[in-house]
């Protein structure tokens, strides 16, 4: 046996011995790596034809999905996919539709890029349990139809098991991160194809994800995760008749914080004052509002997934609302019952528990083409600051507290303070409110930046002292008192030039309105005078119309009394 060991040595000594050991590792290492790049093309088909097969069963055939690659590491625990897409097939949308099963939503979908690192894949084989570090979807473009059929087609989020349709055969599926960067999401109607709102840069960001049967029970989840960082740059929608555009800017929802804000929001008329005028046709308010830097504290996140809006505290600063009409232009004969804050309020289609509202540094400004001498008018407050309490539509809260309350101070006629407090009743069928306020000393004939315009007047000299008015209203009316305090007023009438088109002093006018002017209030020894007044609400005028023409009633009454 010796000499035969020798010869094996010998043998696997020579050149021809290390080729050959050498072309039989060549070969092994050839086929490992023909073995894995055979298995890659067979695993990535494999994949391929699952995940098809599972989204056309699941979604009972309506949806296809498709990808351009995927790569997949089993052993660092990493997959990516790239350029996938997901599509709804009309023709099974029509034969779902005969059979009385279309869904009330439709998603069209296209992802460039999904990564997903961390996965324990021996742990998603063995006990159906998918676990990961860091889920990342970039740039995805989602556009979600509504049908306005089937079943729950009045809402967008099932209230079902949401995880069972989710995890289908798994048990769990957790990640540490979640993160979607640039979405663009749209939202339209199937039947009209209108594009019904539009969000811009969304970036979602998902904390500790766990989708199973306890996660599912645990209140201090949303969405499935402990922690939600949500921002979207832009939120933008139209009015169906495209006289408004509406859009938000820089929304930001910070679970952990329990605070929602936004840059702004914008209600941007798409016509000019006299545009928009001409093109209604009628008497029509037109509003351009910028509402800015809003903030809600101690927002309830749990109860706002439900539909419900509870927090302590909303902040606006440094917003504007201005309001435009023509009252040239014949009334639209709407009626405007039931358009009182509380009452807005009261039609909100979702419960409301809201501590305060508080605006700073608003600019609040109503113009008014008036009738009389064809006119604009305006009537401005800046520096408006105030807060309304007890903001509710919840009739448990309101029968504890039937008030919804505001203090309200502004700055009136660029210089005068004024201070108001209002009271609305928000059980009161009639929908009852008061409001009282007081103004301090002014110059009267600043005044006529207003008087001028819309009562074809002005005050020639006078100086108020004070102002105080108190007064109770419904949805028919409006009463109480006025007491204004004035001296050495005068006034004259006025008319406008038909030919140069300017306003003219009526002096025979302008003299027997004088007569029967009260220059003094009080006059001599006598006590001051105190207008009791009663003011009928036109019903398709609005509440501002209504407590400022009460307002002026008084302060004539006093000066001009019956």
């Amino acid at each position: 046996m010796l000499p035969i060991r020798t010869t094996i040595k010998k043998a696997t000594a020579t050149p021809r011995g290390k080729i050959l050991a050498g072309g039989i590792l060549l070969i092994l290492a050839a086929g490992i790596t023909l073995t894995i790049a055979y298995w890659n093309v067979i695993k990535k088909g494999f994949i391929r034809n699952k995940v098809k097969a599972a989204v056309y069963e699941k979604s009972n055939k309506l949806y296809d999905i498709h990808y351009d690659d995927m790569e997949l590491d089993e052993v660092s625990g990493y997959l990516s996919i790239t350029h996938m897409k997901l599509r709804y097939d009309s023709a099974q949308y029509k034969i779902l539709q005969q059979k009385n099963q279309e869904p009330p939503i439709l998603f069209q979908i296209e992802i460039p890029s999904i990564s997903i690192s961390g996965v324990k894949t021996p742990q998603a084989l063995l006990n159906k349990e998918i676990v990961g570090a860091k889920l990342h979807i970039s740039q995805p473009v989602i556009d979600i139809i509504y049908t306005r059929k089937g079943q729950d087609s009045s809402k967008s989020i099932p209230t079902q098991e949401v995880y069972k349709q989710i995890l289908g055969e798994l048990k769990q599926i957790k990640i540490d991160t979640l993160l979607i960067t640039g979405a663009r999401i749209i939202t339209r109607d199937l039947k009209t194809g209108r594009q019904k709102l539009l969000l811009l840069g969304t970036d979602i960001l998902l904390r500790d994800l766990v989708i199973d049967s306890v996660s599912n029970m645990d209140t201090t989840r949303l969405m499935f995760a402990k922690h939600i960082d949500m921002h979207c740059s832009k939120l933008s929608w139209t009015t169906p008749n495209k006289l408004y555009a509406f859009s938000i800017d820089s929304v930001r929802l910070l679970s952990d914080q329990q605070m929602a804000a936004a840059k702004s929001f914008t209600i941007i008329p798409a016509l000019g004052e006299e545009a928009y005028a001409k093109k209604k046709g009628v008497q029509a308010d037109r509003f351009d509002i910028d509402l800015n830097n809003i903030t809600i504290h101690q927002l309830n996140f749990q109860e706002l997934f439900r539909e419900h809006i509870i927090a302590d505290n909303v902040v606006l600063t440094n917003s504007s609302i201005k309001i435009y009409r023509d009252m040239t232009l014949p009334p639209d004969g709407k009626r405007r019952i039931g358009t009182y804050p509380q009452q807005r309020i009261a039609q909100i289609p979702m419960p409301v528990e809201l501590k305060s509202l508080t605006l700073k540094n608003t600019y609040i400004e109503y113009k008014e083409k008036g009738r009389i001498v064809q006119q604009v008018g305006k009537v401005i407050f800046r520096n408006l600051n105030g807060t309304f309490h007890n903001i509710t539509n919840k009739k448990t809260l309101i029968a504890k507290n039937n008030l919804l309350t505001a203090d309200i101070n502004a700055i009136f006629l660029h210089k005068y303070p004024v201070k108001t407090q209002w009271k609305f009743y928000m059980s009161n069928p009639k929908g009852r409110f008061d409001v009282q306020g007081q103004l301090g000393a002014l110059n009267a004939k600043d005044a006529n930046e207003i008087i001028v315009p819309l009562g074809g007047a002005r005050i020639e000299k006078g100086r108020v002292n004070t102002l105080n008015f108190n007064f109770k209203a419904d949805d028919y009316g409006m009463g109480g008192t006025v007491k204004i305090l004035y001296e050495d007023l005068k006034v004259s009438v006025l008319k406008k030039d038909d030919e140069t088109n300017k306003l003219r002093k009526r002096k025979l006018a302008s003299l027997g309105v004088n007569v029967l002017v009260k220059n003094n209030n009080p006059s001599g020894n006598k006590p001051p005078r105190i207008a009791n007044i009663y003011f009928e609400r036109d019903t398709t005028r609005s509440m501002f119309h209504m407590s400022w023409k009460t307002l002026m009633k008084g302060i004539t009454e006093t000066a001009m009394p019956k």
